[in-house]
């Protein structure tokens, strides 16, 4: 069992499998987030272009320590995580949008970061939680929000969101259906599918929090 001690709250569907009890047990924290802050503001199409910047600074920082902690091991079967990978992607849309010089990163995202460097040291098991709540979260709105950036920031192209970038529809379905299979294939028992609900909770708490504390 995976040294974690939070909990979900939720202990009926247990029985699901994990990409279930993932999409199951973190959707009021899900929607909490995308109500919080700069998210809303995102999501409402009335976000700035400095803001946004600032949000795509912290994501690269909290994807830089996932991604780093994921190629420290072998990987878990069935799931190609290198092909969702995102920090390449923020740094061009970065150098776009060009934030401002010695911008620090908020509270939640240095708590963020911590997190994902310790939980690196355990095995790649216990990162799984974040990559579902990431790059889950990325496939399935991510286009959405490509075209709310665009149209909010007047970017033509993928200048910008190029972060939002997996592909066609069908390739973006294909993820999607990859990584749900491969959650659900892994020989996880069911203490250690617990602890990744929890994490995935923490997650989108932590979340939370950075959408409230960036400037919007």
């Amino acid at each position: 069992m995976m040294a974690w001690t939070t909990r979900s709250p939720v202990t009926e569907s247990s029985n699901k499998g994990l990409a279930a009890r993932l999409r199951h047990e973190t959707q009021d924290l899900h929607r909490l987030a995308e109500r919080t802050g700069l998210m809303a503001a995102l999501l409402q199409g009335r976000i700035s272009r400095p803001a946004y910047a600032g949000l795509m600074l912290n994501l690269q920082a909290i994807y830089g320590a996932l991604e780093a902690g994921l190629n420290r091991h072998a990987g878990l079967p069935g799931i190609d995580f290198k092909v969702l990978y995102r920090a390449a992607a923020i740094a061009e849309d970065l150098r776009h949008l060009a934030p401002t010089p010695g911008l620090a990163l908020a509270p939640a995202t240095e708590q963020y970061v911590l997190r994902l460097n310790t939980l690196a040291k355990q095995g790649a098991v216990p990162l799984l939680a974040h990559a579902y709540v990431r790059y889950l979260g990325d496939l399935h709105g991510g286009q959405v929000l490509r075209r709310l950036v665009a149209r909010s920031l007047g970017m033509a192209g993928d200048a910008g969101t190029r972060f939002y970038g997996f592909g066609s529809p069908d390739r973006v379905a294909s993820l999607v259906r990859d990584f749900r299979q491969g959650l659900d294939a892994l020989p996880l028992d069911l203490a250690q599918a617990d602890d990744v609900v929890a994490e995935a909770r923490w997650a989108f708490q932590r979340h939370v929090e950075l959408f409230g504390q960036l400037p919007h």
